[in-house]
């Protein structure tokens, strides 16, 4: 009876661990990204995106999915954290329009000079069938899935040593640009020289002299600092920033068709919340940034034509001719759907 007790307790056991469904490990994601870590106001719209993106995907997928976010470009900075996304040491990335320009130069056709009239017509153009496309192209040609566009802190102006009101202004100056082949051809048509520093490097750039003054957007610019070697803001609103959130597609295929829904839910969070944040930061950086010490100019009209009238079509040839035999297209369908948008709104 000894051995008969033992041997069906022993059975028990076996089936009961059969039964006992085993714990599987969390799918980890890892997001690199070069803004800060925390959500402020002034802040990066980006930041508020991720960890609105993070809460959802970890409670939405009832923990299966946990999410590690480096911030503050602690992984590198953005073409290394693309990098990283492509050889998958990272599931995803926050990058920003400049950066993707050199991976596929279609992405250039978003930062045409004084193509958006303003925020809301870039996020309507964004989220419709060019922002499907230009995904598409991204995803063929890096292996990373866009799987949002939201707005990287609005437009970019200009910031510099000395007053700056016009092009001539800008003649001889040294100006740091980013790697996008037409914001440097739209320079150069103003009269400046260029010169690309890296954005981790620019504060120490501008103050050795290597760059007289630099663009990028409102925010950026005031969190880094950058107005105490570049006091003097010109807003001239010559191209919109854009802050893609991206997945690698191997690691995206490789979850389940529930995980992948909430992951997308996720992004589509991630975008809503950063165009929001976003544009809350753009109206009151400039009140922060001038108790700080930076001087405003806004162009009058005539000065924004001199602007758009020296800078778009350099921009367009330039960038027409890295994309190729379907540049001219590509910009004739970005500049219709931006007139199609702003008529909507």
């Amino acid at each position: 009876m000894t051995k008969i007790t033992a041997t069906l307790a022993a059975a028990g056991l076996a089936l009961s661990a059969l039964a006992t469904p085993a714990f599987a490990e969390p799918i980890e994601i890892k997001i690199g990204h070069s803004s800060e870590g925390t959500i402020q106001l002034p802040g990066a719209g980006r930041a508020a995106g991720i960890r609105a993106f993070e809460n959802y995907v970890e409670v939405a997928s009832g923990g299966d999915i946990q999410v590690e976010v480096f911030p503050n470009g602690s992984l590198g900075n953005a073409r290394t954290m693309i990098e990283s996304t492509q050889t998958g040491a990272l599931e995803m990335v926050g990058a920003y329009t400049s950066i993707m320009v050199p991976f596929a130069p279609e992405i250039g056709i978003t930062q045409i000079p004084y193509i958006f009239r303003d925020n809301l017509t870039a996020w309507k153009v964004m989220n419709g069938p060019i922002g499907d496309d230009l995904a598409d192209v991204f995803m063929e040609r890096t292996g990373l899935r866009v799987l949002g566009w939201a707005d990287g802190a609005g437009y970019r102006h200009i910031y510099s040593e000395s007053p700056i009101q016009s092009p001539a202004d800008m003649q001889g100056m040294t100006m740091r640009v980013p790697e996008n082949p037409g914001l440097l051809a739209m320079f150069r048509a103003w009269g400046a020289n260029t010169v690309t520093i890296t954005w981790a490097e620019l504060y120490t750039g501008l103050q050795s002299g290597m760059a007289e003054g630099h663009d990028t957007e409102l925010y950026s610019m005031y969190s880094k600092k950058l107005y105490e070697v570049n006091p003097y803001v010109t807003m001239s609103r010559h191209s919109f920033n854009l802050h893609p959130l991206m997945i690698n597609e191997e690691f995206f295929q490789s979850l389940s068709d529930e995980h992948q829904t909430i992951v997308l839910q996720g992004a589509d969070l991630y975008t809503r919340v950063a165009n929001a944040h976003s544009l809350a930061s753009s109206l009151v950086v400039q009140e922060t940034m001038e108790g700080e010490g930076a001087v405003f100019y806004y162009p009058t009209a005539e000065e924004i034509e001199q602007f758009r009238s020296l800078g778009q079509q350099p921009y367009i040839d330039i960038i027409t001719r890295r994309i190729g035999d379907d540049g001219q297209a590509w910009v004739d369908r970005i500049m219709a759907a931006a007139a199609e948008a702003q008529g909507q709104i």
